[in-house]
């Protein structure tokens, strides 16, 4: 499962991000490239599925992230925001590095496709303790 995440921004991405995605989720890589004339920042999606009790630890994102829900529900609860459910069908942007939190909201799992642009090389979310 967690080897496709090599190609999302190399082998610190594998680190961190494996160990911010719990066992009940599978991630595919559906697309890494680097933006021609946006010097230093890369384009990574993928796809997420995820069991009804997936929750992230607390996170960032160096880049900004958009999301599209395709299946379930997922709650996002980002600092210095109101936690908000997101259905399938729905959308929703975060931006760079606010701490957050993400878990599953519907019983049978959610499926989710991840969109985010940030600095090339780095991983696509990296550990917040509080």
């Amino acid at each position: 499962m967690y080897p496709k995440l090599l190609t999302i921004g190399g082998t610190t991405a594998l680190i961190v991000a494996s160990a911010l995605i719990p066992a009940q989720a599978d991630t595919t890589s559906i697309l890494t490239s680097t933006l021609e004339g946006v010097e230093g920042m890369e384009a990574n999606i993928v796809r997420f599925d995820v069991d009804e009790d997936w929750e992230t630890e607390r996170h960032i994102h160096p880049g900004h992230v958009f999301v599209y829900v395709t299946e379930g529900s997922i709650e996002i609860d980002v600092e210095g925001q109101e936690a908000r459910k997101v259905a399938a069908g729905e959308a929703f942007q975060e931006p760079p590095d606010r701490p957050m939190v993400a878990r599953t909201l519907s019983s049978d799992g959610a499926s989710f496709i991840v969109f985010q642009v940030g600095p090339k090389g780095e991983p696509i979310m990296v550990s917040q303790p509080e």
